[in-house]
């Protein structure tokens, strides 16, 4: 049933991915749970089938799946924690440098559209704060500012890395626990 729900999803996310802005990766969310799901699917088949006909091979090779995933869980568990602790400033460098390399006076309506979405999901401007673009274009985008007006309102003094980076720490170690505490509820 998992299985089959992460392809639905997959497929609505997929059928509405790009809609707003081009993406910056070629990562696919839809693509991803759409892949997932089908995996999830044929292992739960090889176990119902395997069940059904009483066939020891095809319950095997769902027993030597099922112990492989359940290392893989452990593992994803433990790299969620370590990712947490061991960025570095390493992120921080490479999108410094994309947006250094593809922003410029310009590109001004793609750094808005940009600014706009992140500020409006983060409430951050720039890359580390206010002065960023203060410093690489000479001023401040409306779009840092809450309902794109500057004159009124001060900028977001976050930096949208900053604002980045704590939801994704947030997401990791939730994943983390529930991936740990998954395999605690299996072993049992």
């Amino acid at each position: 049933i998992c299985g089959i729900v992460l392809i639905a999803i997959g497929g609505v996310l997929l059928a509405n991915e790009n809609k707003g802005l081009e993406s910056f990766t070629k990562f696919s969310v839809g693509g991803f749970a759409i892949g997932v799901g089908v995996i999830i699917f044929l292992i739960a088949a090889f176990g119902c089938f395997g069940a059904l006909k009483g066939n020891s091979c095809l319950l095997t090779t769902y027993a030597v799946i099922l112990i492989i995933l359940f290392i893989l869980q452990i593992v994803l568990g433990a790299l969620s924690f370590v990712a947490l602790q061991n960025d570095g400033g390493e992120l921080d460098d490479k999108i410094t440098k994309i947006v250094r390399e593809t922003f410029t006076n310009e590109s001004q309506d793609i750094i808005d559209d940009i600014q706009r979405e992140a500020s409006g999901i983060f409430e951050c401007c720039g890359v580390s704060g206010s002065t960023y673009w203060t410093e690489e274009i000479g001023y401040t985008p409306n779009s840092c500012c809450e309902n794109d007006d500057c004159v009124n309102n001060q900028p977001y003094q976050q930096g949208c890395i900053t604002a980045f980076k704590d939801i994704i720490s947030r997401y990791v170690l939730v994943i983390g626990i529930v991936v740990i505490v998954f395999g605690v509820i299996e072993v049992n």
